[in-house]
């Protein structure tokens, strides 16, 4: 599904959707998932009735930052803190920045081939949502 590719594809999208969906009812939370991929652009959008209704754009900001950074947001925590004042407050300023919990690269072979985000619970449980999801992908990815 993705050997002669660089960018994950829709039918992967569709494949981590139920994955992360299931995790979010396991949690009993109600979430809104983005899939992009590897240019950070949109494949597949779902909105769970009952969640928040920012939480579609902030599942976009966090799929595209983990895209475009290469690692999953929730790492940006500990990055920041260690990062002078200036340099924080300026990626703290920046559009479209998503610097907690929730965005997940999918890596195949060590290159980044697309995100998951995911937002409306906390930060830990949407994180949590959207490793299911990737963790799906690679299963699917490991089997072809």
């Amino acid at each position: 599904m993705l050997r002669n590719q660089l960018s994950l594809s829709l039918d992967l999208a569709l494949l981590a959707l139920p994955a992360v969906l299931a995790e979010a009812r396991n949690l009993k939370v109600r979430v809104s998932v983005s899939i992009v991929d590897a240019s950070g652009q949109l494949i597949h959008l779902a909105h769970m009735d009952g969640a928040p209704a920012p939480s579609r754009d902030i599942a976009l900001d966090k799929a595209w930052t983990a895209t475009g950074f290469g690692v999953a947001t929730s790492a940006w925590e500990e990055r920041l803190a260690g990062m002078p004042a200036s340099v924080r407050d300026g990626l703290l300023q920046r559009p479209r920045l998503a610097m907690f919990g929730g965005g997940v690269p999918v890596k195949v072979e060590g290159a980044v081939v697309g995100a998951i985000g995911v937002s409306g619970a906390t930060a830990e449980q949407d994180e949590q949502c959207a490793q299911a999801g990737v963790d799906a992908i690679l299963a699917a990815l490991n089997q072809a």
